[in-house]
């Protein structure tokens, strides 16, 4: 069961079980109020047994051998007084403030379940097709100067690799056979929005100095390692990037692609 299942559960049920017991107390509330009120307009009736009841008809014995009937005649109900009908200060306080807590804790669970559970009709944390894979290719590969494309849809870099696909993030996300992948631009380090520098062909960091080489790999800074990143792969024409499932980048010392082990040009953020 996914932590988003779990979470609507818990919220759902808080949400039941809270309204149950508010709606509870505010039933009883009501009735001993009414109770009460019957209590103070008929105090004798409570108290008086039932043999002094009034009998409505009696059928006496006219001959012998023949057994007294009693009949005893219905309660006639009385309409509610003005009293009994309105609702007092008590009352509507406690039911003001029941339905605004109810309703805080109902927009606090849908903006909880907002949170939470990803959005399944496009956007970050779903598959997004980025593209036709030839034209993609062409855009951030030699023939552009290894540019790389940023998806802001799913926030990410499209970019080029023709490494060796060592280290086993390759495998997962599909790189060394499309000859691309997708790098989250969230820093390893303390989660800043990562740039990329056009002169040193670097993704470098602008909070705490922490930089990357083209394909994601560690180069230097603060950060624990590589770049995380999103599988990717081709679905006829188009390539597909799956958002949804984040891979953690290789460790500090990877290498796999020699062409871009260093900066090609000057720092963008000073060391």
């Amino acid at each position: 069961m996914s932590p988003g299942t779990i979470a609507l559960i818990v919220v759902a049920a808080s949400i039941v079980l809270w309204a149950a017991f508010m709606v509870n107390t505010t039933i009883r509330r009501q009735r001993k109020a009414q109770a009460d009120a019957e209590v103070r307009e008929h105090p004798g009736a409570a108290a008086e047994p039932a043999a002094a009841r009034p009998v409505a008809a009696t059928a006496s014995a006219t001959s012998a051998g023949t057994p007294a009937v009693t009949v005893e005649k219905p309660k006639a109900l009385k309409p509610l007084t003005v009293e009994q009908m309105a609702v007092t200060r008590r009352q509507f306080f406690n039911r003001a403030w029941t339905f605004s807590f109810t309703a805080f804790l109902g927009f606090f669970g849908m903006s909880t379940l907002s949170f939470l559970w990803p959005s399944l009709t496009g956007g970050f944390g779903t598959k997004i097709t980025v593209g036709n894979y030839d034209d993609l290719l062409a855009e951030i590969g030699p023939a552009n100067n290894f540019k790389p494309k940023f998806v802001s849809e799913g926030r990410f870099y499209l970019v080029y690799y023709e490494g060796t696909g060592d280290s086993p993030v390759y495998l997962a996300i599909g790189a060394t056979d499309l000859k691309m992948q997708a790098l989250y631009r969230k820093c390893v380090h303390l989660g800043c929005s990562v740039p990329h520098c056009d002169t040193s062909q670097l993704f470098e960091c602008p909070c705490h100095g922490s930089k990357y080489r083209l394909n994601g790999e560690y180069y230097g800074g603060p950060a624990p390692r590589g770049l995380d990143r999103f599988p990717i792969a081709r679905e006829g024409d188009s390539v597909v990037v799956d958002t949804g499932s984040v891979q953690v980048g290789p460790p500090r010392g990877t290498n796999t692609w020699d062409q871009f082990s260093e900066p090609v040009g000057p720092f963008c953020i000073p060391v």
